[in-house]
C-alpha cells in the first residue's frame, strides 16, 4: 500500500466529495467540468489501491492455470461484439489480442458486427480481423444501437452460448476455458454470469465479487452484467435484445426476461471480465448515457407486467439514492395483508428466558397462516412510516421469501445490525456492523434490497406460516426472541426459502441487542448450524469472516 501523502489524501477527499454529494459538486463546478473532474479524482483514487488487488490476483491466476485446463469445444461459444464509429480503436485491438491468445485453435466464434461504421480506420481494422477464420464479420448499413446490434449477433451466432462483450472491454486470458468448465459441470444451464473488475489504463481496479444468483438484488441492480453467458436458443425464445426501450440496459433486460421465464442463472465465481473505464463508458460515468434512466425503468416494468403486480406496485426513484438512476418498487396503499404486530419488551427478551417460552408465546399470537408477524423492539425508533408496505411488496415479488428485516443504527449514525451472514463473527452477524450510516457499503449493497442469511429479530417481518412450521418441527426449541432471526435464517436455508434485507426497514437504537443472547444459546446455535456455515451464497467467498476482515481480500487485510 502506498504511503499516505497530502496529495493522495486530497485526491481521495476530492473523490469522496464528488461521489457522495452531487449537489455540492454542482454548486461549485460548472457542468461541463464536472465529469472531467470526477473521472480524474476517481482515477487517482483507484490507481492508488490497484497494487493491492494485483498482489492478490497474481497468485490466484497461477492457481487458475492449474485448475482450468483442457481445450475449447468447437461450436459451444460465440462472442458477440458490436462495433460503431465511436469505438476506441486502441481498446478494440486490446480486446482482439485477449481473445486471440486463448482461441488459437479457433474453437470459439467471434461475431463482429460492423454497426454502420463509416470511419476508415475502424473499417480497415475490422477487415483485418476478418482474416481470422473464426471471426464472422457482419454489417448493418446503419447503426442499430446496442440492442439492435446484439439482436443481429444473436440471430447470426452459431454457438450454443452467446457471450456479449463490449468492444472497449477486455477478457482475462483464461476466460473462455473457465466459462466452458462451468457450463459443463453445471449441466448446461440456460444462463451464467461471472465476477468482474474494471480497468483504467493498465491498472485492474474495483473487483466485484458477486453473490450467487439473487433475484432480489437483480431487481435492484444489474449486477449480473459482465460476463453474461446466454443459451442462444433460449434467448431467442424469451425475446432477448428485442426492445429498443432497453437500449441502455440490454444485459439487465436479458436476465430479467430469463428470470420471468423461470430460469435462474449460475454464478461463475471468478473474475474473468474487465470493464474499461474511460469518458464514454458507463463504467466511469453513468451520466455518459442519459437514456439509462428510461431503459432501466423499462426493464423493471417488464417484471411487474410479467408478475401482474401493476395494481399494487409502481416504480419510483429510490429514496435512498437521490439523484441517481436507482429505482424502488413502491407498494401502493391498497389491499393490505393481515398483520400481527408484536412489541418486544424487556420482559419478553429477558436473557433468562432463552429456552423457548417467549417464542411459544409469539407463535400463539401469530395469527392465521396468511398473516405477517411484525417484530419490533421497544428500543427501536422506526425511520420510515411505509416500512410495512415495503415488506408486503417484497413478499409479493418473491413468493419464496419467509423473513424480511432491515438496518439498525445507533444515535451516532453507526450501523449496529443489518443483513447477516451465517458463519460471520461469532456465528451469525452483520459484516456491515460499524460502518457509518452514510456509507453505501460494498457496491452500494447497504442501500439495495437483497437476499441474506438472516436478519435481526429486533425489527423483522415473518410469514406466520413459516414461523409456526419451524416451531412445530422443533427447530426453535433452543431459541430466544433476541436470537430468533439467526435461528429462522438457518431454518430458511434448510427449507430452501429466502430471507431478505431491505434498507427501507430501518431504525435507530442504542440498545446492545447482542447482549440478549446467552452463551449457551449461541453454543447450541453453532452446533445446530455447523453444516451450513460459512454461508457464501450472498457474501463473496474470497472475503474474511471477522469484523476486521469484512469485505477484504486476504492480501488486502492491512
Amino acid at each position: 500500500m502506498k504511503k499516505l501523502t497530502p496529495r493522495t489524501l486530497a485526491l481521495a477527499l476530492e473523490y469522496h466529495l464528488f461521489k457522495k454529494d452531487g449537489a455540492l459538486l454542482s454548486r461549485l463546478v460548472p457542468a461541463k467540468m464536472q465529469g472531467m473532474l470526477r473521472r480524474r479524482a476517481r482515477a487517482k483514487y483507484l490507481i492508488w489501491d490497484a497494487r493491492s488487488y494485483a498482489e492478490w490476483m497474481k497468485p490466484h491466476l497461477e492457481d487458475r492455470r492449474r485448475l482450468y485446463t483442457g481445450s475449447l469445444t468447437p461450436g459451444l461459444l460465440s462472442i458477440a461484439t458490436p462495433v460503431w464509429d465511436g469505438t476506441p480503436l486502441a481498446f478494440l485491438k486490446l480486446l482482439a489480442e485477449s481473445i486471440a491468445v486463448q482461441n488459437q485453435a479457433g474453437a470459439c466464434e467471434w461475431l463482429l458486427l460492423d454497426n454502420g461504421c463509416t470511419k476508415t480506420e475502424v473499417l480497415a481494422y475490422l477487415q483485418e480481423l476478418a482474416k481470422w477464420k473464426w471471426v464472422n464479420l457482419i454489417r448493418n448499413e446503419k447503426n442499430e444501437g446496442i440492442v439492435g446490434g446484439l439482436r443481429r449477433c444473436l440471430e447470426h451466432a452459431s454457438g450454443r452460448y452467446l457471450l456479449p462483450v463490449d468492444s472497449d472491454d477486455w477478457l482475462y486470458p483464461d476466460c473462455l476455458q473457465i466459462v466452458q468448465d462451468w457450463i459443463t459441470k453445471s449441466g448446461y444451464p440456460a444462463l451464467l454470469y461471472s465476477d468482474e473488475d474494471k480497468v483504467i489504463g493498465p491498472h485492474a481496479v474495483q473487483p466485484y465479487f458477486k453473490p450467487d444468483f439473487d433475484p432480489v438484488l437483480l431487481l435492484n441492480s444489474a449486477y449480473i452484467a459482465h460476463l453474461g453467458v446466454i443459451d442462444r436458443k433460449e434467448a431467442l425464445e424469451v425475446g432477448a435484445y428485442s426492445d429498443r426501450k432497453a437500449e441502455g440496459s440490454p444485459d439487465w433486460d436479458c436476465f430479467v426476461r430469463f428470470y420471468c421465464a423461470g430460469h435462474e442463472a449460475v454464478h461463475i465465481p471468478e473474475v474473468i471480465y474487465s470493464w474499461r473505464m474511460h469518458p464514454e463508458s458507463t463504467a466511469d460515468d453513468a451520466g455518459s448515457k442519459p437514456y439509462i434512466h428510461d431503459s432501466q425503468r423499462t426493464v423493471l416494468q417488464r417484471f411487474l407486467d410479467a408478475r401482474g403486480l401493476n395494481d399494487r406496485q409502481q416504480i419510483v426513484y429510490s429514496p435512498l439514492l437521490p439523484g441517481s438512476c436507482d429505482w424502488w418498487y413502491q407498494r401502493k396503499p391498497v389491499a393490505p395483508q393481515p398483520t400481527t404486530l408484536v412489541k418486544l419488551t424487556a420482559e419478553l427478551t429477558d436473557i433468562g428466558l432463552w429456552r423457548g417460552a417467549p417464542v411459544s408465546a409469539l407463535v400463539a399470537r401469530s395469527g392465521s397462516d396468511d398473516h405477517l408477524v411484525c417484530l419490533l423492539s421497544e428500543t427501536v425508533q422506526v425511520e420510515r412510516e411505509d416500512w410495512l408496505w415495503d415488506a408486503m411488496a417484497l413478499f409479493e415479488r418473491h413468493q419464496d421469501a419467509v423473513m424480511i428485516g432491515g438496518r439498525i443504527a445507533n444515535s451516532e449514525g453507526v450501523v449496529t445490525d443489518g443483513g447477516q451472514v451465517l458463519g460471520f463473527g461469532s456465528g451469525c452477524e452483520c459484516p456491515d456492523k460499524g460502518r457509518p450510516i452514510v456509507d453505501p457499503g460494498y457496491f452500494t449493497q447497504m442501500r439495495k434490497q437483497r437476499s441474506v442469511s438472516a436478519v435481526s429479530s429486533q425489527f423483522a417481518v415473518i410469514r406466520s406460516s413459516f414461523l409456526r412450521s419451524c416451531f412445530e418441527s422443533g427447530e426453535l426449541q433452543a431459541a430466544s426472541l433476541g436470537f430468533l432471526g439467526a435461528w429462522l435464517g438457518v431454518a430458511a436455508l434448510r427449507a430452501k426459502r429466502r430471507v431478505i434485507y431491505s434498507p427501507l426497514l430501518s431504525g435507530r437504537s442504542d440498545f446492545d441487542w447482542d447482549s440478549l443472547v446467552a452463551v449457551e444459546e449461541r453454543s447450541c446455535f453453532l452446533e445446530a448450524s455447523k453444516n451450513f456455515y460459512p454461508d457464501c451464497r450472498f457474501y463473496p467467498r474470497p472475503f474474511g469472516l471477522t469484523a476486521g476482515t469484512a469485505y477484504k481480500l486476504p492480501r488486502l487485510r492491512q
